[in-house]
């Protein structure tokens, strides 16, 4: 079979959906084949139980036309784990994707903290032939990071106009997190109305920032290469 085109990994699901479903969706469109990667079952979130949203993860995934997995790693325990790290190199050196997508290296959620770090380590070690032999070695080759409570230095914007109906679609089928009337499960900082509108906001934010209605911002830690600076510009378009 061959290679993951893009692959989003989070901590628990519905992180990948906020944080980068728009891109996802206009990937898929594409004709790219993509895939989400929730790195723990989410026992311990305060609303829903495992097979809520287990099941609420498999509707988000399909509408955006992406494949799933969870690592099944406990939550506050991701790292550093050895177990953890060795089962995501294979998991990296199965799915082979081109581009992959994970959180911001800092956040207000530790667990969000936490994967991207073990994402990190995991690339380097599965290109690695002598580390948990096995598959072929295999690293992506790019790393974007998408934001969530905390954002960082933007590197890049993608224009999700198009597809920013489709992620908030996404975003809804998480009905235990978001959704239930006041009163039914206990109040969390994303069952507040107010966190929508949070989630609404940066969007409009991000794609006025490139002239768009809505957009997704990542932070890159390479350097982006640009071979042709009139070339790269030309595509970009007027500023406005």
């Amino acid at each position: 079979m061959p290679g993951l085109d893009a692959l989003a990994i989070g901590a628990h699901a519905d992180d990948v959906e906020l944080g980068c479903g728009g891109t996802l969706a206009l990937l898929a469109e594409k004709g790219y084949r993509t895939g989400i990667l929730d790195i723990t079952d989410a026992a311990l979130s305060t609303r829903g139980d495992i097979a809520t949203r287990a099941a609420e993860a498999a509707l988000a995934a399909e509408i955006l036309k992406a494949e799933r997995w969870n690592l099944g790693a406990r939550e506050s325990a991701i790292y550093p784990d050895a177990g953890n790290l060795e089962h995501l190199v294979q998991l990296l050196r199965a799915t082979r994707p081109t581009l992959l997508i994970v959180h911001y290296e800092t956040d207000r959620h530790p667990d969000h903290s936490a994967v991207s770090r073990l994402t990190r380590e995991a690339v380097f070690w599965a290109g690695v032939i002598k580390f948990s032999p096995g598959l072929e070695p295999h690293r992506p080759r790019r790393v974007f990071h998408y934001f969530a409570h905390i954002e960082g230095p933007v590197s890049l914007i993608v224009d999700v106009s198009r597809h920013h109906a489709q992620k908030m679609a996404a975003v809804c089928a998480y009905r235990s997190q978001f959704f239930t009337a006041s009163g039914e499960a206990p109040d969390t900082f994303i069952s507040r109305p107010e966190f929508m509108d949070r989630v609404e906001t940066r969007a409009r934010h991000y794609g006025d920032m490139i002239g768009v209605r809505y957009g997704e911002a990542f932070h890159v830690r390479e350097a982006i290469r640009i071979e042709n600076p009139i070339e790269w510009t030309l595509r970009q378009g007027d500023l406005g």
